[in-house]
């Protein structure tokens, strides 16, 4: 197996412990944005530890920066793929109480702004469908949209899709640093 792919499986079984720690720990209840950063940051750590790895043993001066770029993307791609099936049965299986939680407070959001007669009123001049329907239907269709959007499928989705997009920018960024600061022929 490449150097650059065991550095994506483990940077992503790291991932997953410490989110498993942090969860059965209860020490994020409804913040999620700890893990989120650290999992942007270990991608990054991921890319770079996988990259450096991969040009030693293929020799710092060999390759071109296209090559470097695939390289790490080689660390990228996998660690994005496994930390968003994690992503799906975490919220899927192991805490269906946070999207729930979620789901109940955008809910109530929407709920109290229909509540307060500006905001109703504003609500119902910004959808021309929604000029003939009353209070109750209004609230019936708003709610339709944080259901689908804290969902465990969606969730995993945007999660792939950001960790894609955020592995390629790295995978260059780190590609040329290296190149222009470790990798320099003196």
């Amino acid at each position: 197996m490449k150097i650059t792919l065991k550095m994506g499986l483990l940077f992503a079984v790291i991932w997953f412990a410490i989110k498993m720690t942090s969860h059965l720990g209860g020490w994020v209840k409804t913040d999620i944005n700890p893990t989120i950063l650290l999992n942007m940051l270990l991608l990054l750590f991921a890319i770079s530890v996988g990259l450096y790895l991969h040009k030693k043993q293929e020799g710092f001066t060999a390759g071109n920066a296209l090559s470097d770029i695939k390289a790490a993307m080689t660390v990228g791609i996998p660690y994005a793929i496994l930390v968003s099936i994690f992503v799906y049965v975490y919220y899927a299986q192991i805490n269906p109480g946070f999207v729930a939680q979620r789901i109940s407070d955008a809910e109530m959001t929407i709920k109290l702004s229909l509540e307060d007669l500006l905001l109703f009123q504003k609500i119902k001049n910004e959808q021309a469908a929604f000029e003939v329907m009353t209070k109750e239907s209004i609230y019936k269709e708003l709610k339709k949209g944080p259901s689908n959007f804290y969902s465990a499928k969606s969730t995993t989705i945007i999660g792939l899709l950001g960790m894609t997009m955020l592995s390629t920018v790295y995978s260059i960024f780190v590609t040329i640093i290296y190149r222009r600061v470790l990798f320099r022929k003196l």
